[in-house]
């Protein structure tokens, strides 16, 4: 199930009606925008839509609207099951009712069970203001953990710790009703928490390995105990670092900033896995990160996302909705993911006059070979080239890194030529020769950056066009499908071709023989 299109009107920054578009299957979303553009408007308005569903919420109008559209600010959403789906559901919240007023509102609840809103804010929780050990009971219990399942009561574990606090500090007890409290906490709160933090810790560690960090980390949990007269202990979920085999105490005063935004990262991102709920639409909002993100946490990140949210069985997939001010940041994400799964999208701040208050203009942003055709249309050919070059760069490399692909070694990561990924792939992979021999052809002309290739004649324009034919072709492979040639291959290929030499050898000899009987 995934979100197809966003609508938002007169909506905190946003003023009039504005319209985000997913494709009908639902792509993930990436957004770029300078800061008091309006993208965190758009992180409030997802975030406010979802939680309308179990209760109201405020749906704040921009300011600036005239006195005759006051009262319709609104967030309207469109989801569909999959991209073959024929039906669309669409559900919205407005100023008026403030809660979910169309559609059936159980799935956009059941929605807000597994959603994931994270920012910078979210990722300092873990490490700023704990004293001593750090203590993630409360942000795990009550907020990230929240919806989650306990297997042991099937309730959702916040909702169950709510129920226990309250019977232990809101009501008068009897004997036997602080037995039962005992009872619970012993016999299904405790046993079902735990189960949940192994099911994190495990994934926490998994994450942390795409840092490289050396970090081991244990969520520990003993038990939860009502001592009687109103009194608890043990609601501690106490997070420990091993660091390069070493105990590390207070980790937060230890490790370096690039070290604690990845652990981070890795616990709220294994919280958020662990709710079992399937068939649901779960989206995953990302706003402004990389505020708190060190510049060496970014490729990771990246792979994460796509192994563990994006690129997994369907029904456990992740809508992923990124936020960032940083174009070089938005740039790498479009360069790594490419357009296939994602849409793009630049938020910018405009006045209608001057002196006049701000408001967002939302600008689609093409990927690399769409930008070639646009160019090409508009008769540049020039810059259609370019685009095409950037985007051939892009696949090569990226089918060298999905496939794990030995290329030529550089000292310096600027020396890399697209002609060393190429290599790699033409060589070390089954890619159909007569693709590779299609794309050899454009390579010494529309590729090659040097080409003295008139770039006006007519005869051009068909060159580019049958490029961007062969590059769509090369970007449409199934990489999976891509087989990696093996020393085993290439020994056999060798045998192959030394039996075939043998027989014509053989073949050559006879003929000789029949040559020197004739008189």
């Amino acid at each position: 199930m995934r979100i197809t299109d966003i609508y938002i009107k007169n909506y905190r920054a946003f003023y009039g009606e504005y319209h985000i578009t997913l494709d009908k299957g639902g792509k993930n979303l990436m957004v770029y925008g300078e800061n008091g553009s309006g993208k965190s408007s758009l992180f409030t308005a997802l975030q406010s839509f979802f939680k309308a569903s179990i209760g109201k919420v405020e749906v704040e109008e921009n300011i600036f609207i005239p006195v005759s559209q006051k009262n319709t600010a609104s967030i309207r959403i469109k989801i569909r099951e999959n991209a073959d789906a024929t039906v669309t559901q669409e559900f919205e919240v407005d100023t008026v009712n403030k809660e979910i007023i169309s559609g059936d509102k159980s799935l956009i609840a059941n929605a807000n069970k597994v959603k994931g809103f994270f920012d910078y804010r979210s990722l300092l929780k873990t490490h700023i203001d704990h004293d001593s050990n750090v203590n993630l009971f409360k942000i795990l219990v009550k907020e990230i953990l929240y919806h989650s399942i306990n297997r042991f009561s099937t309730e959702e574990i916040g909702r169950e710790w709510d129920n226990i606090y309250n019977d232990i500090y809101n009501k008068k007890q009897t004997k036997k009703q602080q037995n039962a409290i005992r009872d619970y906490l012993k016999n299904k709160f405790n046993p079902g928490l735990k189960i949940l933090l192994a099911d994190i810790e495990k994934d926490v560690n998994t994450f942390m390995s795409y840092f490289g960090n050396n970090i081991i980390i244990k969520l520990n949990f003993d038990k939860v105990e009502y001592t009687g007269r109103r009194g608890i202990i043990g609601n501690n979920i106490d997070l420990e670092i091993e660091f390069v085999k070493k105990h590390i105490p207070k980790h937060q005063f230890f490790l370096n900033e690039a070290r604690l935004s990845a652990l981070a990262i890795s616990v709220y991102l294994a919280s958020i896995k662990v709710n079992p709920l399937t068939g649901a639409l779960k989206i995953l909002v990302l706003d402004d990160l990389l505020i708190g993100l060190d510049m060496s946490n970014r490729l990771p990140l990246l792979s994460i996302l796509k192994n563990h949210f994006i690129d997994i069985k369907q029904s456990e997939q992740f809508q992923i909705v990124m936020t960032t001010y940083d174009k070089v940041w938005f740039d790498l994400v479009s360069n790594y993911f490419g357009s296939e799964k994602w849409n793009y999208i630049e938020i910018y701040s405009k006045k209608l006059i001057d002196e006049d208050f701000e408001f967002p203009i939302i600008k689609n942003t093409l990927g690399y070979i769409e930008k070639a055709k646009y160019y090409l249309l508009e008769k540049d050919n020039k810059a259609s080239a370019v685009y095409i070059r950037t985007e051939f760069e892009r696949i090569v490399m990226n089918i060298c890194e999905k496939k794990v692909l030995q290329v030529s070694y550089k000292i310096r990561q600027k020396d890399f030529k697209t002609e060393d990924f190429w290599e790699a792939i033409t060589k070390q992979t089954d890619l159909d020769p007569a693709l590779v021999k299609e794309i050899e052809t454009h390579r010494s002309t529309v590729m090659n950056p040097f080409s003295h290739y008139d770039l006006e004649k007519p005869e051009f324009e068909k060159e580019l066009t049958n490029t961007i034919v062969a590059i769509e072709k090369l970007k449409n492979i199934n990489i999976k499908d891509l087989n990696k040639i093996t020393i085993d291959d290439l020994k056999k290929k060798a045998e192959d071709l030394e039996k075939k030499l043998i027989a014509k050898q053989i073949v050559t000899d006879r003929l000789r023989d029949i040559i020197k009987k004739k008189p």
